[in-house]
Formats: structure tokens, C-alpha cells, sequence
């Protein structure tokens, strides 16, 4: 147990008394302490989406298929973000006749605002690295837009399909050749 006179420490270099001040508890330190592992929050995040439950419950997208689109849209935004500063140069540039134009109020806040948003439009047109993205990014959404609704379609047609079995189905159990047993 620490027993005796508790002293703080001040701003000018003098201690002061504080008798009212307690020691809770008083942990020694270990004698000695060992690391059996590690882990990086990438290798703890993949652990938990193993036992991930799934909320999305009664799509036919798979887990894979799911993690693959979320990769993709991520590399994508990456990769964007890479572009960014080049892309605001420009935008900076094609903006300063505008600038000048609200600064002699020529144009007023909501026409400098429109101006701003197309000078950015065409400044990420005229960068080719981010312009061949963008064209790559939009096909490869209209391609699983299209799969998605070819999915959605076949699913139709299943259950279509269920339904006119069920139905000659609910007339008779026919035999393993199909043909119906006499009565």
C-alpha cells in the first residue's frame, strides 16, 4: 500500500500539498509481458464478414458477387479521388473568367454556381485518364443493371412456370413415365 503526503506538481515548478487526494487502487506493473499475435483492423474486418449475417435476405445476389461490386465501386472512387487535384486545377482555371465577371457583377451567385458546376463537368471530360473511367464505370453499370433485370425476368418466368405446373400438376400425380393410373 502507498500511504504518505500526496504532493501536485504546479506550473511554476513548486509542489503543492493535497491531502485530500486517494490512491483507488495500485496495479504493479507485470514483470514481464509477451505479444502471442497480431492482427491488422483489414484481417479483423474480414474475420467479422465471415460470420457476417446477411440482411439482404431473398436476393439472388451472392455474398461474392455482392463483395465484388462493393471492390469495384471502391477502386473506382479511389481512383477518382486520384484525379481530383489535376481536375480542380483546371476547373480553377476555366473559372476565372467567371469570378471576374460576379466579382464586377456582371452574373450574380446562381449563375456563378451553374458555371462552377460546368467548369468542373468539363474539366474532368478534358482529363483522359478520368474520361475513359468514367465511360469504363458507366458500361460496366448498365451491364449489371441489364444482368439484374435478366435476373428479375428469369425469376418472373419461374414462378410463372410454378404456377401452370402446380396447376396440371394439382389435377392427377401421374407415374414415373407420366401417364396418369387409370381409376
Amino acid at each position: 500500500d502507498a500511504i504518505g503526503t500526496w504532493q501536485v506538481p504546479m506550473n511554476d515548478g513548486s509542489w503543492l500539498d493535497a491531502p485530500g487526494l486517494r490512491l483507488l487502487r495500485h496495479v504493479p506493473p507485470a514483470d514481464e509481458v509477451s505479444v502471442v499475435g497480431e492482427r491488422t483492423r483489414d484481417q479483423r474486418d474480414a474475420e467479422g464478414r465471415k460470420r457476417a449475417i446477411d440482411l439482404t435476405e431473398g436476393t439472388m445476389e451472392t455474398p461474392r458477387k455482392r463483395s465484388r461490386v462493393d471492390d469495384v465501386e471502391t477502386r473506382v472512387a479511389k481512383a477518382r479521388s486520384l484525379c481530383a487535384s489535376e481536375v480542380d486545377a483546371r476547373a480553377h482555371e476555366l473559372m476565372e473568367e467567371a469570378v471576374r465577371e460576379f466579382i464586377a457583377k456582371k452574373v450574380d451567385g446562381a449563375e456563378l454556381e451553374r458555371r462552377r458546376e460546368a467548369a468542373r463537368e468539363q474539366a474532368e471530360k478534358e482529363h483522359p485518364p478520368l474520361s475513359a473511367l468514367d465511360k469504363a464505370f458507366a458500361a460496366y453499370t448498365a451491364a449489371a443493371a441489364a444482368e439484374q433485370a435478366a435476373e428479375a425476368k428469369r425469376e418472373a418466368a419461374e414462378a410463372t412456370l410454378e404456377a401452370a405446373l402446380h396447376a396440371l400438376e394439382k389435377k392427377g400425380e401421374a407415374g414415373p413415365s407420366g401417364v396418369k393410373a387409370e381409376a
